[in-house]
This record gives structure tokens, sequence and C-alpha cells, in this order.
């Protein structure tokens, strides 16, 4: 028996015989004597195999339509972050991975088997962000053949669905890196932090908190004025604009205002009420409460995220998977690419890539144009490292062959670096994943998992070391975060969140994040096997600038249980006692708080820099890797200075210039080949265009096509 319909039958699952109704409101699952299916039980992975698509006719070259059989393998992650509540989460977990609006089964594109043609045009390694959209607007041209590989498998069903997508942190979807012992940070893990990446289609992007800054103009002005024609922030802005979809256009901008562009952002459905009461009191300290954008960064928002219909929004499904039918686009899953291949005759070039399949097998791939890496910020230099380009000292050391010496590569590493401040306050109001919230997602796309609690706010604050205007501390509030629960029947306490069981107080955690981070760090390979973790030393604190700035947003911060608001829920610090590690300090003191900081160190997942663009950097301005033909570099790993917010609007921008980029110098002859900064596109990659107004450059330039 097989059913695809609406509310999509598992197979392969125990239960059976089974009617579960949620408040006698809605039937969402039957399970009614189904067969297992063979094959996909590995991982907790479920098979979706929705109904056929309708034709379509807007593309001559697309896949006939898909059957029936056009699932993909899912991956479930609950039963690994919810303890005791297991069961009942795994339920959930169920229903939602059954739904066919929710799984999206016959716009994936990606598959573990490799596809019997070795030769393509462009490959982009990497599904992260910028993967997704290289891919996309490359195989918008049909005569043009595309391979993207990625490491991890397809983006899970539930990643999609805002409380529950961080879980997937817990997951073997977690790369789980770990930087090497350093004396300045993370002393309480003995010096090593943990970076959290992602390892599927779609990426970090896919386990982030989905906000959407493109940050203060600054950063991208100076990557311009470091030698980078084409990237400072007035002559990003139209790539934005291509991109981005707000549901208000005041959300990312002051400017023109278009609809039907691929990034749709908007505000979560869902918030919790303390939300507003941190916003009322960051009025009462004199502070904006909304319309951050640009050069008016400074303040406190709920943020915009890339969210549609309560579902978390990723390049994978804005992007990639309204093209998973076209015959030129192949999406290569589960696959770790290990080295670019390349020639040195009759000169350096690169013609394809390594890869490994999930089980084992190595395959080799040939790019007739490029081969562009988009794997990340600690992936593309690894590549490039294993691949012989780098340091030649280094890769002498490990014994990796000399391809082309380029002393840039894994340097320049940066990084935001936070500290979280532990706060109560009079409230005991929770929220809980139960029977009544899944029905009122699943009918109305709202609820508690529709947010990610109260991680939505955030604020751009300016200290005293900042220049005025360009705020050097962003600040992250964590709390009332939806929880698993064993049942689903009642609201319960949650001892995570609250004090003490069913406590007057809960817990939130204040993060002060310097933006402006001046510390540098490096990555080298630790040995010539290419699948090991590479050694990562982001020498945090080396400025101590970096420092300065962070006792300065703690003080920022802080200042909130000064304002009536807060002394309403009587908001403090949960405990006053220094820690043993900085007992010999005053608590409060600037000397105490360097201290613990440096015991309790949080860097955010904003890595960037290790392919810098520059001159005397790894790629050009126009993103090619220096002496090394057909090759690029395109994602946060070629910014030059790492910009004032998360990464994730930054990297998209990266990305859609890329792609410019890429098939300009294919229509110029010029794939690859690296000459001074020209820029031509009167006439555009894809055709004639004309863009509403020009970005102020010495250039002829008319900003990029729409799609």
């Amino acid at each position: 028996m097989r059913i695809c319909f609406k509310y999509q039958i598992l197979h392969g699952n125990p239960l059976k015989n089974v009617l579960f109704s949620i408040q006698n409101k809605i039937s969402i699952l039957t399970l009614a004597q189904l067969p297992s299916q063979p094959g996909n039980h590995n991982g907790g992975g479920f098979r979706h195999e929705p109904p056929p698509a309708p034709p379509s006719a807007s593309h001559h070259y697309l896949r006939s339509p898909r059957t029936c059989q056009c699932g993909f393998n899912d991956t479930a992650y609950l039963q690994n972050s919810c303890g005791p509540a297991m069961p009942f989460m795994t339920m959930i977990e169920q229903v939602l991975m059954s739904r066919l609006d929710i799984t999206d089964g016959c716009r994936r594109a990606g598959s573990d088997r490799p596809p019997r043609r070795r030769s393509f045009d462009y490959i982009v390694v990497g599904a992260g962000v910028a993967g997704p959209i290289l891919a996309k607007r490359l195989s918008d041209d049909p005569s043009k053949s595309v391979l993207l590989i990625e490491a991890g498998p397809e983006e899970p069903t539930l990643s999609s669905v805002p409380a529950i997508a961080f879980n997937v942190l817990a997951s073997d979807l977690n790369w789980k890196y770990t930087t090497e012992p350093q004396a300045s940070a993370c002393l309480k893990k003995g010096g090593r932090c943990s970076w959290a990446r992602g390892k599927m289609v779609s990426g970090s992007g896919g386990a982030n908190g989905m906000m959407y800054w493109r940050g203060h103009p600054e950063p991208y002005d100076q990557w311009a004025e470091l030698g980078n024609p084409g990237w400072s922030y007035e002559e990003l802005v139209p790539y934005w604009e291509r991109a981005e979809n707000p549901v208000n256009r005041n959300l990312t901008t002051f400017r023109r205002f278009d609809t039907g562009n691929p990034l749709v952002i908007d505000h979560f459905p869902h918030k919790p009420a303390f939300a507003d009461e941190i916003l009322r009191a960051a009025s009462e300290l004199g502070y904006k409460t909304g319309g951050l954008r640009e050069r008016e960064h400074t303040g406190f928002a709920v943020a915009p995220v890339l969210v549609k219909d309560g579902q978390r929004g990723t390049t994978s499904r804005y992007y990639l998977r309204p093209a998973a039918d076209r015959m030129n686009l192949q999406v290569l899953t589960n696959a770790v690419v290990t080295k670019v291949l390349t020639r040195k005759h009759p000169h350096k070039h690169a013609y394809g890539v390594k890869a490994v399949l999930k089980d084992g097998q190595e395959v080799e791939f040939l790019a007739e144009r490029e081969v562009i890496l988009s794997a990340g910020t600690l992936g593309s230099p690894q590549i490039l490292l294993n691949s012989g380009i780098g340091p030649k000292d280094d890769l002498a050391k490990v014994g990796v062959l000399l391809v082309h010496d380029l002393p840039q590569v894994g340097r320049n590493l940066q990084n935001h670096v936070s500290i979280g401040l532990s706060v109560t306050i009079r409230d005991n109001f929770t929220e809980a994943l139960t029977l009544e919230a899944l029905n009122q997602y699943l009918q109305q796309r709202s609820g508690p998992f529709a947010s990610t609690g109260l991680t939505q706010v955030t604020a751009f604050l300016e200290t005293k070391y900042s220049k005025p205007g360009v705020p050097d501390i962003q600040a992250f509030i964590d709390g009332y975060s939806s929880y698993c629960v064993k049942h689903g029947l009642t609201e319960e306490c949650s001892g995570s969140h609250a004090i003490g069981n069913c406590s007057q107080r809960r817990r939130l955690n204040l993060r002060p994040t310097v933006v402006t981070t001046r510390s540098r760090g490096y990555m080298t390979l630790k040995s010539n096997n290419p699948l090991d973790y590479p050694l990562f030393y982001p020498n945090y604190f080396s400025d101590e600038r970096d420092m300065k700035v962070l006792i300065e947003g703690i003080k920022k911060l802080l200042e909130l249980m000064d304002t009536p608001t807060m002394k309403k829920y009587d908001m403090r610090l949960e405990d006053e006692t220094p820690i043993k590690e900085c007992a010999n300090h005053t608590f409060g003191s600037d000397a105490y708080w360097e201290c613990y900081i440096r015991q309790e160190t949080g860097p955010e997942n904003h890595q960037a820099g290790t392919c810098r663009m520059a001159p005397d950097g790894v790629v050009d301005e126009r993103l090619r890797v220096h002496g090394v033909k057909n090759l690029r570099v395109a994602d946060a790993s070629i910014f030059p200075v790492l910009t004032h917010a998360n990464t994730m609007a930054p990297v998209i921008v990266v990305a859609e210039k890329a792609a410019d980029m890429i098939a300009e110098d294919a229509k110029n002859g010029s794939s690859g080949e690296a000459y001074p900064g020209r820029w031509r596109p009167s006439e555009g990659p894809f055709g004639p265009h004309h863009y509403g107004h020009a970005a102020p450059s010495h250039r002829s330039w008319h900003g990029p096509p729409r799609y």
C-alpha cells in the first residue's frame, strides 16, 4: 500500500493501525498496515514519495514530470537532543516528516548516486549558503551544465521548522569542529573552542537563527579600499535588491522594493511577549527599536529573518529547489571533495575535482570551464591546501605536493567573539511543543513551532571605542525558547529555562558580541589525509582592543537592568559570586570581566577571511584564485574584513555577484583568466539589461540582470 497525498503516509514505520488526532480537530497521521520499505532505515531516515508533479512548460530544459517515486532520503535528529522527551518528540518528528507541504519532496534535487556523466561546464563545491545560488544562476543558461557537490545529505525536513532547527547541531549534520588549544580564550574547555558548522544541503544556513542583516556599509567600503574595485556597499546594493523579497520594504533598505525575488524576508509569525518588553526597555535607554539598516544601524530590533509561511528559509529552498528539474543541473550529496584537479601545462589551471562518495569510492569529475569553491570559510581553504595550493612551507611539512605557492591560503581567519551573561527575571511563562502547538503549526504555520523564542531580538550598540554611527557590538538575547515535552498534553515547567521546579523566576542569556574583531588567526592541514580535519588557531584577543570592546559591551547590556521596565521584572544577574577561576578579582570590575571572558568565551559561527580577496591575497576582485586559471572561491572565506552582523546576507551577495562575473567571463571568452578589473555589462551575461540606478563606480555599470 502506498499513498501519496497531502498528509503523506510513512513507509518503514513500526507504528501500525494508529489513528493520531490532535485536539479532536484534525487527523494528521494514519498508518494502516503499511508494509516496510527496504533500504532506508539508516540514521532514522524516511523515504518521502510525493504525488506526480504537474507538467511544466516554463523551460524546455526541464526533466519530465516526476512520479510518486520522486522522494528523498530524509534525516531525523530530535532523538539526539530531547532526552526523556524522546518518545513524544519522535512522534512529532514523524508527523512533520510525513507532510508533503513541509517536506517539499518533489523539489529536492540532491542524490547520493553520482551522475552518469563525468564532465560539466561548471563544478560548484559546497551547497551551503552560496552554492545553491551559484548552481541556480549558472544553470539559468540551458546551454551550460552544472554539478553541485555537497559533503552532507539533503536538507532535512525538520530543519525547516524554526523551533527545532537548532537541534540539528547535536547530530551528525554538524561538522563539530574544535580549535587547537589557546591560552587566551575558552579556558574552561582547555583552550579549545567549539565551532558548529552545518554538513548538509543549506549548510550552516539550515541551522542558524535565520537573521538577515546586511550589516553596516563600512566593512564593504573597506573591501573596495583594500584593492577590490566593485565591492563597495553601493556597488553591491543592486545584487541584494535582485535577491531580496521582503514582505515590508523597510525590513532591509530604504530604497527600491521589488517582489518576486527569491529571498522571502519577514518576521517570525510568533514571538514571546517579553520581546516587546525588551524593546520597551531599550527605548527607555534612548535606543531606536526598529528600522535598523544601512548607515542607521544602532539600536534594538526584532530581526528580519528568512521565513515563509512559518518555515525557515534557506538558499536551498529559495534557489535550488525551484531549479530541481533542470536537465543541466545535477546535485550530488554525501560526497566529500578532497582536492581540485590541476595541470601545470601550458599554464596552471583547474580541470576538475576528486571526491569521496558515501560508500568510500573515489570519483573524479571534470570541469570544462571552471571549478568554484563555495565550501565555506573552513572548507574552501582546506580543499585548496589539499590540492597543493597554499603556503609552500606548510604543505611541505605535511607532505602535500606543491602546485602553486599561495602564502595567504588559510590566513586572515576572523570570527566574531562573544560572552554569555546569565540573568534572571520574575516570570515563569513557558511554552512547550505540545499537541496543541503542533496542530496550530500544521493548520496556521504559527505558534511556538514557528519561533526561535527571544533569540529573534537583537541589538547593535556603540561602545566608547567605536567610530560614531558604526556599532562595534551586536547583542543576542536567548530565552523563552519552546522546549521538548514528555507527553505533549500539558504545559510543563521547563527545568532548563526556569529556575527550580516551576519557579517564579526564569533565566535569560545576554550575549554581547564583538563585530569589529581585529584579532586574526589561521588554519592549516593536520596531515596529507584530505579527510582529516584541519588545525584551527583563532588567536582570540591577540589584539587587546577586542577584549576592551567586549567588556564595554557587557556594561552596555547590563544597563537594561536599570530601566523601569526591567525593574518591573526584577532583572538581575543570576549569581554575583565570582567564578572560582576568577576569585582573585572583584566581581564586576574590568579585570574580573576579562578573566571571565577568557574562561567562558562564546565564539560565534561567523568565521571568514581564509581566502582573502586582495591583490596580495588568495583571490582577485573577480574571485579568481591567483596563479591558477579556471578556479574561483565564492563564500565568506573571501571577505578581507569580517562584516558587522550575521554573515548570511553578505555571503548571499557574494554568490549573486560571483554568478554574474562567471557568466560574463564565459561570454567574453576569458573564463578564469586574470586580467585587470574590467566590467562591461551594458549587456549582461544573460542578455541585455538596464537597471533603475547605476552604482557609483568609475566603470560603466548598470547593475546585475534580474531573474
